[in-house]
């Protein structure tokens, strides 16, 4: 893409003309000075997707996109605490599996330089701001954080490493190449250079805004090594982003009845949520994926006529249930494996502490005739709540505007505009080769009304 550029105008002052002489008309008091920015720039950087953020990375791809790095204050002086803001206009292209809105939030690590040392974090905490559709961009990106002005001098802000935080497939992208980019990235050409006014150094106040604490050493150019793969240490304001535990993917193995047939069913299940560490009164989607579904029973199950439905309880300083349900299958037909599906559904959130989510059932639901499936041994008479447990941290700040509002404990989520399996497993790239375990149960459709389970 071509590097556009903007011209900076400049007011002049008015001039009124008088006999024999020029008088300055009156100034009016100076306004505040726009922020100083980097960009747009086109830039590619390169990415690996990490399963539950482990390993070395796969599935390598390219990021190419317009950068605009953004500081304010413009001008900023010794003491000050600077907000710095990155935005890109189009985003990473989605991969093979629709994505929920706010299922990737975004954490941006900046390398300070010059006469500032340390590092920054911006972060988007809700991202995308759609459900985007397989192979569709993710969309606009600004992600913001502060850093404090530390020394005088010549200095310089370096992106070093963007990445998209899903809990069960994140994404670390640094500049363009292939390599490791979480454990080894390599800082990227978006940079800003600038000057910090004033003499001197100072000290940090007892509690800062800013998310990194530079210290007054020079140092010749920026650098991101390759141990500084977190996040800076959290301050009075900023608390610890305490890692989500979510659950899966695993084998698990569940009962499954059928009025009075009872059957076994074994998939793989991945529960998560998102976003993984949010504040008072968040908005949190809830999402249960598993690879294969029971098989069908004897009769033929029509288009839209079986909805994949879970129930979600909510443990540890919440309370309540969160209903997930999935999209309709299509036509299936009989003694044919059903297949795998993503269940979302959404609450919101109260205190501050641990949370845990419970599969305690998951039903499928057919206009005349339910499947229930749980651990218990019959699982209609005797349910028991599964082995499928998530755990995730709300903070005690309320929550952003990224973070959303509303959805109230309990209401049904909604499910993706795309067909069969979609979720929060995938983000961006395509998955590598992966076995699933397929399910072997019983759904019997039978010409018997039933009551309706509402989702």
């Amino acid at each position: 893409m071509t590097r556009r550029r903007f011209p900076v105008r400049m007011a002049a002052p008015a001039l009124v003309l008088a006999p024999l002489l020029l008088i300055p008309a009156a100034v009016p008091a100076r306004a505040a000075p726009p922020a100083a920015a980097i960009g747009p720039t086109a830039a590619t950087l390169g990415c690996r997707l990490y399963f539950n953020d482990a390993g070395t990375g796969s599935s390598p791809t390219v990021w190419q996109d317009t950068f605009t790095l953004t500081q304010s204050p413009a001008e900023p002086k010794v003491g000050d605490t600077v907000t710095v803001t990155l935005t890109a206009p189009t985003g990473p292209d989605n991969g093979p599996v629709g994505l929920n809105a706010g299922d990737v939030p975004v954490n941006v690590t900046l390398a300070l330089g010059g006469s500032l040392s340390g590092s920054a974090t911006l972060r988007m905490s809700s991202y995308p701001a759609r459900a985007v559709a397989p192979a569709e961009p993710l969309g606009p990106i600004t992600a913001t954080g502060t850093y404090f002005a530390a020394a005088a001098g010549a200095a310089t802000l370096t992106v070093g490493r963007v990445t998209f935080a899903n809990a069960s497939a994140t994404t670390h992208c640094s500049a363009a190449g292939d390599r490791d980019h979480k454990a080894a990235p390599v800082p990227t050409s978006i940079v800003e250079n600038f000057t910090v006014g004033g003499t001197g150094t100072a000290t940090p106040p007892p509690s800062p805004s800013a998310s990194a604490t530079p210290s007054p050493s020079a140092s010749p150019s920026p650098s991101l090594p390759p141990s500084a793969t977190d996040d800076p240490p959290p301050t009075a304001t900023d608390e610890v982003d305490t890692p989500a535990q979510p659950f899966g993917p695993k084998s698990v193995k569940l009962n499954c009845k059928t009025l009075s047939s009872l059957s076994a069913w074994t998939a793989t299940h991945t529960l998560s949520m998102s976003p993984s560490n949010p504040g008072r009164g968040a908005k949190v989607t809830v999402s249960l994926k598993f690879s294969a579904g029971p098989k069908s029973g004897p009769v033929p199950v029509g288009a839209g006529d079986l909805v994949p439905k879970a129930t979600v309880k909510v443990g540890g300083v919440g309370s309540g249930t969160v209903n997930l349900k999935g999209p309709a299958y299509g036509a299936i037909d009989a003694y044919a494996a059903l297949p795998g599906a993503t269940l979302t559904g959404t609450y919101t959130t109260s205190q501050a502490g641990l949370v845990s989510l419970t599969v305690t059932n998951i039903v499928f639901d057919h206009p005349q005739v339910d499947t229930e499936c749980n651990a218990g041994a019959d699982p209609v008479a005797g349910p028991k709540e599964t082995s499928i447990v998530a755990k995730f941290t709300v903070k005690s700040r309320a929550a952003t505007n990224d973070e959303g509002e509303g959805g109230g404990n309990g209401d049904g989520g909604g499910s993706l505009p795309t067909t069969g399996e979609g979720g929060v497993t995938t983000l961006m790239l395509l998955w590598s080769s992966a076995a699933l375990l397929l399910g072997v149960g019983l759904v019997v459709v039978l010409p018997r009304r039933r009551r309706l389970l509402r989702g």
